[in-house]
């Protein structure tokens, strides 16, 4: 079980004393222990519990290369998500947290854990009984100089920490960027809660200082680390959903695979998705990233990931890490036991897909159910489309018809009458009156034949939901499609909504695409003009199923931006209110 050390605690625990955000988040681990909590504290409005319960936090390190045995301290654990994490990925966790009443915590919801080893009080007056491989100092940083510009205390606090490194250890950090993209769209800054304070150097003061890039550098260098690498998480190091590094910067098109939050959007006076492309065509994508994570060494090797996308928002089952390694190697790596079954579902899929025909790019099954793929160095087929789209109506339009040729290639046939969409949203062909894209289903008219009136074209026994752009590697020079992360199926599924998944998706990511093809003559082409409605509610349920929307209700309030008040934010700066 895990052992709470109390020795450095220099403390009691006063009840009347504790923040009530801290009493609640303590019943919810008195009640649930060792669980992950986001289907718990779905829809909960507090970000502290939000913040320290979800798994969605986990993201910073679920994809970073731990090596075999590796012995792990982390610094100021708050009530323990990142340190369950650490506990499935390494052999030893030492966690260290200042407050007694959250270490107890800590103690509780990890009771059942016997390689865990958590200390309470002052991390830096703590005696260790050994030396670290990792140590990780997430979010600490910033706070050590009180608000200070001088770089020393900065400095001082991670040299601190080398004397409990191994001779081959590492520091682990994460850090906000005062100049990241978010905060020039007017992003409330963290320390003070206001727009701009950042950029302006903190001119009302703050109790915590983030760093530019130039700056870190300084501090690593001063605290004596001979050798660093950066990581750039997006949307920030707090709930992480992609991570580059200076070997594998993003490319354009950002925004189809990023969902940028905010906890107060009303001082926007920018979109900060609509900015990617530029800032990333500029070659300045560094300098903006809105956090930095950062890997510190005297000496060994640098970890070998150059780029991570952890899907932590899908539940245990369907969790993974996908890392591009410096190496070329590409792996999908559960997140949690739950998913090695999805994972050899992907396998089996894959497989599937190859034996119909469909060009799909080749998976490695090892031990443990991680995927293995070779890197493409293709574009995507969304960005080749976007490239044409308004300069080659003709190719555009043979890329749509291959795109639909895969996808009546990819499975066999089901009969009309076992359209699993004629269960949906009233459609039924046991007769009844239904509702579909506005039209009503007179009674009977469905009855006898077993048909619905409505023309949904061939059923497929497995809709392969994913053969489009967006997960569709494309090289132009030979005309080759190689289709990848093919997980969700759904069965006796018309092949036209699969269809229509590509074509939306085209034109939700592609800017000016109804101005060069109007998607109205796509419809009609394709014969989906009573049921492209039927496929938009089926897409929304799809969506809300697979982003888990209703068990993260509350971060997907956080994503929403009102464009209407930052033209108003806008305006007002322009007249000076």
């Amino acid at each position: 079980m895990a052992v709470l050390h109390t020795e450095f605690a220099n403390q009691v625990v006063d009840e009347s004393k504790i923040p009530v955000i801290d009493r609640k988040i303590y019943s919810y681990i008195e009640r649930y222990g060792d669980i992950p909590y986001d289907k718990v504290i779905a829809g909960e409005p507090e970000w502290q519990v939000f913040y320290q319960l979800s798994e969605l936090r986990t993201g910073i390190v679920s994809w970073y290369d731990f090596k075999p045995d590796a012995s792990v301290l982390e610094i100021g654990g708050g009530f323990g998500t990142l340190t369950g994490c650490l506990c499935r990925k390494c052999s030893h966790v030492t966690v260290t947290e200042r407050s007694l009443y959250r270490a107890q915590a800590m103690a509780k919801r990890y009771e059942g854990t016997g390689h865990l080893d958590i200390y309470a009080g002052e991390a830096t007056e703590i005696v260790f009984p050994e030396l670290f491989d990792y140590i990780c100092v997430i979010g600490l940083l910033e706070r050590m100089g009180g608000g200070s510009t001088d770089k020393k205390p900065y400095a001082d606090y991670l040299q601190f920490w080398l004397k409990w490194l191994k001779p081959d250890g590492k520091i682990l950090f994460a850090v906000e960027n005062r100049f990241g993209l978010r905060y020039f769209c007017g992003a409330a800054e963290p320390h003070t809660g206001r727009a701009f304070d950042g950029i302006n150097h903190y001119r009302q003061g703050t109790s915590g200082y983030s760093f530019s890039r130039k700056e870190i550098e300084e501090i690593v260098r001063k605290a004596g680390f001979a050798h660093y690498k950066f990581y750039y998480p997006l949307p920030d190091y707090k709930l992480p959903q992609l991570v580059y590094t200076d070997e594998y910067l993003p490319e354009r098109n950002l925004k189809e695979r990023l969902l940028p939050y905010y906890r107060r959007s009303d001082t926007l006076v920018a979109a900060e998705e609509d900015l990617y492309d530029d800032i990333i065509s500029n070659g300045v994508f560094p300098f903006f990233a809105n956090s930095f994570f950062l890997e510190c060494r005297t000496q060994g090797q640098p970890g070998r990931v150059s780029y991570a996308a952890v899907s932590t928002d899908r539940g245990e089952a369907r969790s993974f890490a996908t890392t591009i390694g410096v190496d070329g190697k590409v792996c999908k790596e559960p997140l949690y036991q739950e998913g090695r079954v999805w994972a050899r579902k992907l396998y089996e899929n894959t497989a599937d897909l190859k034996n119909h025909g469909i060009p799909v790019v080749e998976h490695t099954l090892l031990p443990g159910d991680v995927l293995e793929l070779p890197f493409i160095s293709w574009p995507t087929l969304s960005n080749y489309i976007k490239e044409i789209m308004g300069t080659d109506q003709e190719r555009f339009l043979k890329i749509i018809d291959q795109i639909y040729a895969y996808i009546l290639q990819s499975s066999e046939q089901a009969p009309e009458e076992e359209n699993a969409l004629l269960q949906r949203g009233g459609l039924s062909p046991e007769g009844g009156t239904g509702e579909a894209g506005g039209k009503d289903i007179p009674a009977g008219e469905a009855g006898a034949s077993g048909k619905s009136p409505l023309h949904f074209g061939p059923i497929l026994k497995k809709a392969y939901m994913e053969l489009i752009p967006l997960n569709c590697f494309y090289d132009n020079a030979s005309d080759s499609f190689l289709y990848f992360d093919q997980e969700f199926v759904r069965e006796n599924y018309p092949a036209r909504y699969v269809l229509f998944r590509a074509i939306h998706y085209i034109y939700c990511f592609t800017p000016n695409a109804e101005r060069y093809y109007p998607r109205q003559k796509l419809i009609e082409k394709y014969e989906m003009e009573d049921t492209w409605e039927i496929y938009m509610r089926e897409e929304m349920r799809f969506l809300d199923e697979v982003r888990n929307r209703e068990q993260y209700s509350q971060f997907y309030r956080w994503t929403r931006v009102d464009r209407g008040r930052i033209l108003e934010n806008a305006r007002r700066l322009e007249a000076g209110q």
